[in-house]
């Protein structure tokens, strides 16, 4: 089981570092948490987990020891033989993180989370669970992060601190909408939206990225007059907090619904802002990839210029060069689509043979199901057009995507 960290002998010590450091409650704001996250910590107002701690003795550049104090980091006791074999499946799934090692990370991570669940502590079953939700993010697995997340909310609502089941419901909503429930996406934006105003996460970067998946779920829905409303919100949000990487973050999911809502001069603008602001040392390689694909499927939505979408392609293409699996899988399936574009049917045709179709979830799997159906169609394969392009418009019916999968019906009866 993992410790609780005490208070308020925590904040005293945090308090007590960081003005050894000469630093404000302000520069210690970044990532994790936010500034009146920072004041509640040190006030003992809140108890953190050992994510925070770790998150917080780095910014320090202290010894986690040193910030924690004296427990036992996996126990919250002295010795004990159980919590020292925790912490040992703890350092070993970091280290495969760090190693690239995604699937023994998974492993270890799975192992101690289903301890976490025997142990039945809301504490210890949010931080392992949050862990391997990490790790199931990087390996792009959305039908397991959808899984986990879901378990996560019950003990998360129980664990009677108001940040929990809002940072849940987050994380619930962007995966909901990744495997094409946005139904079920929309109910929980729609509860964590109501719920943050009451938290520290409030106008700090887990608000913001409440916004920026609320934002997608309803482009993924077909764009609405709430966009535009949406976007201004988050984007002063976030210009308040000062960082060039979550505003990158804001820029790059406003431009994407705005393009979605056919507001594309603005698009465009947001998406060269986004990419300047991302183009930097501290944006991941695996982050860049999915900015850099996420980029080129907005560019091929509003029929941008050619020449920004190679632009935006080349870089697709070089940060994904090195992944395999889902990511890779959703590369190919965007070489499709950037086919088309580029007067390309038959080549698009021949790719579409190495696309695994029941990894491409929600709107994905539309976008490449019509770009497939555009290229038979151009071929003159007509008979197997209408049968994607028919595939297309019931599954974007299915994700309740009505005004595309309408688009696609009439696309189809003009075929036809």
């Amino acid at each position: 089981m993992v410790a609780q960290v005490p208070q308020p002998e925590f904040g005293r010590r945090l308090r007590g570092l960081r003005a050894e450091l000469g630093l404000s409650q302000r520069d210690l704001a970044s990532g994790a948490v936010n500034q009146s996250y920072i004041s509640l910590l040190e006030s003992g107002a809140r108890v953190p987990t050992l994510d925070v701690v770790a998150h917080l003795a780095k910014v320090l550049n202290v010894p986690l020891r040193q910030l924690a104090g004296d427990i036992d980091i996996a126990t919250g006791a002295e010795g004990g033989a159980p919590g020292r074999a925790e912490l040992v499946q703890e350092l070993l799934a970091s280290s495969a993180v760090d190693q690239g090692d995604l699937e023994q990370a998974e492993e270890r991570l799975t192992r101690i989370f289903g301890t976490a669940l025997t142990s039945g502590s809301p504490h210890a079953i949010l931080t392992h669970g949050l862990a391997l939700d990490r790790v199931l993010e990087m390996r792009g697995d959305r039908n397991a992060r959808y899984d986990l997340l879901s378990r996560l909310l019950p003990p998360a609502e129980a664990a009677d601190v108001p940040e929990a089941p809002v940072r849940i419901r987050v994380s619930l909503a962007a995966a909901a909408r990744d495997v094409g429930r946005l139904d079920e996406a929309f109910t929980h934006v729609e509860r964590a939206g109501q719920e943050i105003d009451g938290t520290a996460f409030r106008h700090g970067p887990e608000h913001i990225r409440l916004l920026a998946v609320h934002l997608s779920v309803l482009a993924e829905a077909g764009g609405g007059p709430e966009i535009v409303r949406l976007v201004n919100s988050m984007l002063t949000m976030a210009e308040a907090l000062g960082s060039p990487s979550i505003s990158g973050r804001a820029h790059w999911a406003a431009s994407l619904a705005l393009a979605a809502s056919g507001e594309t001069g603005r698009s465009l603008e947001l998406l060269a802002g986004a990419r300047r602001m991302l183009a930097n040392p501290r944006t991941s390689l695996r982050d860049w990839a999915r900015f850099s694909r996420a980029a080129v499927s907005a560019l091929l939505d509003v029929r941008a210029d050619r020449a920004m979408i190679e632009e935006h392609m080349a870089a697709a293409r070089a940060a994904t060069a090195a992944e395999s699996g889902p990511e890779a899988n959703r590369m190919a399936a965007l070489e499709v689509r950037y086919a088309i574009a580029t007067d390309a049917p038959e080549r698009a045709v021949e790719m579409a043979g190495s696309v695994d179709r029941e990894q491409l979830m929600g709107l994905e799997g539309v976008r490449f199901r019509h770009a497939l159906g555009r290229a038979l169609a151009r071929t003159g394969r007509t008979a197997e057009a209408a049968g994607a392009l028919r595939e297309a418009a019931q599954a974007a019916e299915d994700i309740s995507a009505f005004r595309r999968a309408a688009q696609l019906w009439r696309e189809l009866n003009e075929l036809t």
